[in-house]
């Protein structure tokens, strides 16, 4: 039996969807939310400083990735070792990033292009092998335009480096308004837990 008063069950509420600390915070989610939407706006534009800056983010992503993994390797028991080397790996791929942008940019492309290549076939077999539930043939034509993709753009770097700047483009576009939207999800709660 809970002893939970409703003022409990406000703040505990309040924490779930972000807490009131975090809801105060909420304009931050708007603001990266805008920055994220023009930036793939940005890179859907193709203009030339686009691939420059994909490498400049997968540099940043590849920093902040490593010391992520230092963070980690501080808080496990077992196989700590595993979390340094994947840490130090990660912060010499952003190095690399920075001194190489334009050979760091065609192998993302690459790696991105055999990746959903690979995935594609997964995502067949395991929608034709899995259970049969309800609209487990979108599994199925998931995976087909998955291979798909991936098989066109292995055959040229400019078809790779094409394919990477969409998915960049088009998930930062997402991301995006997904980040406006839950700025003002956290706002409207902030305002009934106040009320």
């Amino acid at each position: 039996m809970s002893t939970a008063t409703p003022r409990d069950t406000a703040t505990s509420d309040a924490f779930f969807l972000g807490g009131e600390e975090v809801s105060r915070w909420w304009w931050l989610y708007l603001l990266s939310g805008i920055i994220a939407l023009l930036y793939g706006m940005l890179v859907l534009t193709l203009r030339p400083g686009t691939l420059f800056s994909l490498a400049i983010l997968a540099g940043v992503s590849f920093i902040i990735g490593g010391v992520t993994q230092f963070i980690i390797a501080a808080r496990v028991e077992s196989w700590r070792w595993l979390f340094y080397v994947a840490g130090v790996l990660a912060i010499i791929a952003g190095i690399i990033a920075f001194a190489w942008p334009g050979i760091t940019v065609l192998a993302l492309a690459v790696f991105i292009s055999w990746y959903l290549a690979i995935m594609g076939i997964v995502t067949v077999v395991s929608a034709l092998a899995g259970p049969k539930r309800d609209w487990w043939w979108l599994g199925l034509i998931l995976g087909v335009l998955e291979f798909v993709l991936g098989a066109w753009a292995i055959g040229s770097p400019t078809r790779q480096v094409l394919l990477m700047v969409n998915i960049v483009g088009i998930y930062m576009i997402f991301f995006g308004v997904n980040e406006i939207f839950a700025a003002f999800a956290v706002r409207s709660e902030r305002r009934e837990v106040a009320a």
